[in-house]
C-alpha cells in the first residue's frame, strides 16, 4: 500500500515497524507521512480524505483514525508519546488546523458533521512542562479533549487541554477554549464563554 500512495497520489511517506491502512475509497494525496517508533496506526476508512497534510507519529502503540467522509487539508496532525489516539469522525472538514496529543493515553477526539477552519490549534498539552520547583513534579500534565458532533469552529480559535465542547455548539473567531462548552450554544472571547444558548446551525 505505502508503494501505492507514493507513486500515484505524490505523497512523502517514512514508516518502519509501524502501519498504514485505507480502503480502496480513500483519497490521499501531496502529504507527508511519517510514522516512528513502532506499532504505530494510520487507518483512513472509507471516502476518508488528507490533502496536503503533514501527519506524524512518534512513540509506540498510538493511533490517528479517519472515519468515512471525512475532508481533511492543509493541516497538521501529530502524536508525540505512547498509547496515544486522534480519532476524527464521519464526514467532518478541516481546513486548517494543528491537531496534536502528546503524552501517555491521551485522546483527541472530535465527532461527526464537524465544520474546522483555518488556524485552529487543538493541543491536548500546555507545549512545555512545567515542574514544582521544590519536589520536581510535573505540574501540568496532558488531558484528553472531547470535539462533540456537528460543531463549527471558526478560524483562529485555540481548544486547550482537558475542554469538552458539546454537540452542536459553535466556537466564535478567535476564540480561546479553556472550559467545557455546552451543546447548542455560541462561545466566544479570550477565554470563551458561552454568550448564546439554543442554537441551531447548517453547513
Amino acid at each position: 500500500m505505502k508503494n501505492i500512495l507514493i507513486l500515484r497520489l505524490l505523497n512523502k511517506i517514512s514508516t518502519k515497524k509501524n502501519s498504514i491502512m485505507t480502503s480502496s475509497k480513500s483519497y490521499l494525496i501531496w502529504n507527508k507521512i511519517k510514522l516512528s517508533g513502532k506499532d504505530n496506526k494510520l487507518v483512513i476508512l472509507g471516502n476518508g480524505k488528507f490533502r496536503r497534510c503533514t501527519i506524524s507519529i512518534k512513540g509506540s502503540n498510538n493511533i490517528i483514525k479517519i472515519e468515512s467522509g471525512a475532508n481533511i487539508s492543509f493541516s497538521s496532525l501529530e502524536i508525540v508519546g505512547n498509547n496515544c489516539l486522534i480519532h476524527i469522525g464521519k464526514d467532518t472538514d478541516i481546513g486548517g488546523a494543528y491537531l496534536s496529543a502528546k503524552g501517555e493515553s491521551t485522546k483527541l477526539a472530535i465527532g461527526e458533521n464537524c465544520m474546522l477552519s483555518r488556524d485552529i490549534n487543538i493541543m491536548t498539552y500546555d507545549g512545555h512542562p512545567i515542574y514544582d520547583a521544590i519536589s520536581g513534579e510535573i505540574l501540568n500534565h496532558p488531558k484528553d479533549i472531547k470535539i462533540g458532533n456537528k460543531v463549527w469552529i471558526a478560524a483562529n480559535a485555540s481548544i486547550l487541554k482537558g475542554v469538552n465542547v458539546a454537540d452542536g455548539s459553535i466556537i466564535a473567531f478567535g476564540s480561546i477554549v479553556t472550559k467545557d462548552i455546552e451543546g447548542e450554544s455560541i462561545a466566544a472571547g479570550s477565554p470563551a464563554k458561552v454568550i448564546k444558548r439554543k442554537i441551531k446551525w447548517e453547513h
